[in-house]
C-alpha cells in the first residue's frame, strides 16, 4: 500500500519548480491561506476534506502535495488521501513554519 512521503522544504522547493505536482493542497483555513501560500495551491481546510474528495478524485495517479502549517494535518490528510485511491501522496515536513521561500498572495 502506498504512504505518505514526508519531503524537506527543499525538495518540495524543487519538486515545485520542476512542476512536478499534479495537485498542491493547503489545508489551513481560508484566513492563513489569504496571507501566503504555496504557487497554484488550493485551499481544502482539513475539516473539508472529507466532504470535497470528489472534486480532486481526478488527481489519483499524480504527485499531490500536502501541507499545513505545522506538518502534522498533512500527515492525517494524506492517509485519508491514500484509502481514497490517491498514489503519489506528498507531505511538506514541518508544514509552512520550515518553508523559508516566498510565498504567494
Amino acid at each position: 500500500m502506498a504512504t505518505v512521503n514526508s519531503i524537506t522544504a527543499n525538495q518540495t522547493k524543487r519538486m515545485l519548480d520542476s512542476n512536478a505536482f499534479s495537485l498542491i493542497i493547503d489545508l489551513r483555513d481560508y484566513y492563513e491561506y489569504s496571507q501566503g501560500h504555496l504557487p497554484n495551491a488550493i485551499n481544502i481546510p482539513t475539516n473539508q476534506i472529507v466532504d470535497r474528495i470528489s472534486q480532486i478524485k481526478s488527481y489519483t495517479n499524480g504527485n499531490v502535495l500536502l501541507y499545513c502549517q505545522h506538518g502534522i494535518q498533512s500527515i492525517s490528510v494524506g492517509k485519508v488521501l491514500i484509502v481514497n485511491g490517491f498514489r503519489r501522496v506528498y507531505s511538506l515536513n514541518g508544514g509552512l513554519d520550515y518553508y523559508n521561500y516566498p510565498l504567494y498572495y
